[in-house]
C-alpha cells in the first residue's frame, strides 16, 4: 500500500510542472533514447494451486491484496536506437496472511485445541525483450517485441497446534511447508501508443503471450489506458492484466492478476 501511495505522490508532483502541449509520440532516429518507469499496480487476483493431493482455489479483491502486501517493486526500463530497442519489465510482490481457530471439547476438563497458520506468497515476473519499431506516424507508434519471461511463485505455510487439557498446554510440533514453481517462457507481442487529436494525451497499449516447456506452462499480459505527456516524460493510468500457468510433477499453479496501474515515465 505504501508503494502505491509513494507512486501516486510522485505522479501528482510531476503533474504540476506541465507548461505546454507536448507531442507524446517518440522520435525515431539514430540517437539513443532511454526511459525508466515506476508503477503502482493494484490488482485483484484469482488463484488455483495444488501441492500433492491438496488443491485450493481462491480470489482476492484489490483491497485485500493491498492490505496483505508486505513489499512490492514494479519497474520498466527501455533503450532505443533507430528502429531497434531493448526493454526489461519487473513485477515483484510478497503477500502475507495468518489465521487460527480454537476447538473446545464438551468432555470433562474443558480441554481445547488451537490451530493457527502463517502464509506467505512471493511472486517474481521478469520480462526481457528486443523490440523493433514497425510503425511510426504522427498518430500511431507501434513496436513489435520478442523475448522471454521468467516467472517464480513461492508459497510458504507455517502451522502449529496447541492442546490445552486440564489447564496444561502442550504445543505440538510446528510444521513448515514450502513450494517453489518457476519457468522461463518465450514471449511475443506488441506495444505502443495512439495520439488523441493533436494533444499531449495518448492511449498506451501492450499485449504479449508465450508458451514455455511442458504441456501447461504459459503466460500472457495486456494493458490499455490513457496517458499525458510532459517535457520530462509522461504519466498514465491503465488497466493491466497478467496471467500464468505453471505445472510440475508435484504442483500446479494457475494465477491471474488484473487491476488499475498508475505509472510515471522519465525520458533521458
Amino acid at each position: 500500500m505504501k508503494f502505491f501511495a509513494h507512486t501516486l505522490a510522485l505522479v501528482l508532483f510531476a503533474c504540476g510542472v506541465q507548461a505546454q502541449t507536448v507531442n507524446p509520440m517518440p522520435t525515431v532516429d539514430d540517437n539513443w533514447r532511454f526511459s525508466g518507469t515506476i508503477s503502482g499496480w493494484a490488482p485483484a487476483s484469482w488463484l488455483t494451486t495444488s501441492v500433492g493431493k491438496y488443491a485450493v482455489s481462491s480470489d482476492a479483491s484489490i483491497n485485500q491484496n493491498m492490505s496483505s502486501t508486505n513489499s512490492a517493486a514494479m519497474f520498466t526500463l527501455e533503450a532505443h536506437k533507430g528502429n531497434w530497442g531493448v526493454m526489461g519489465d519487473l513485477v515483484y510482490w510478497q503477500l502475507a496472511g495468518s489465521g487460527g481457530a480454537t476447538y473446545y471439547s464438551p468432555a470433562p476438563g474443558n480441554s481445547s485445541l488451537y490451530g493457527g497458520y502463517n502464509g506467505q506468497l512471493t511472486q517474481t515476473m521478469l520480462t526481457l525483450a528486443g523490440t523493433y519499431t514497425a510503425l511510426s506516424t504522427p498518430t500511431i507508434y507501434l513496436d513489435g517485441l520478442l523475448g522471454a519471461r521468467y516467472i517464480s511463485s513461492t508459497t510458504t505455510v507455517t502451522s502449529n497446534f496447541i492442546l490445552d487439557s486440564f489447564g496444561n498446554k502442550t504445543p505440538s510440533v510446528t510444521k513448515n511447508a514450502s513450494h517453489s514453481n518457476q519457468t522461463t517462457d518465450p514471449v511475443i507481442g506488441l506495444k505502443g501508443r495512439a495520439r488523441i487529436m493533436d494533444s499531449s494525451w495518448f492511449v498506451p497499449f501492450y499485449f504479449d503471450a508465450g508458451k514455455g516447456p511442458g504441456s501447461n506452462n504459459g503466460t500472457w499480459q495486456s494493458s490499455v489506458g490513457i496517458g499525458d505527456a510532459f517535457s520530462w516524460g509522461d504519466i498514465s493510468l491503465t488497466y493491466r492484466a497478467m496471467g500464468f500457468h505453471l505445472k510440475s510433477n508435484s504442483a500446479n499453479t494457475n494465477y491471474t492478476n488484473a487491476g488499475p496501474q498508475l505509472s510515471a515515465t522519465i525520458n533521458f
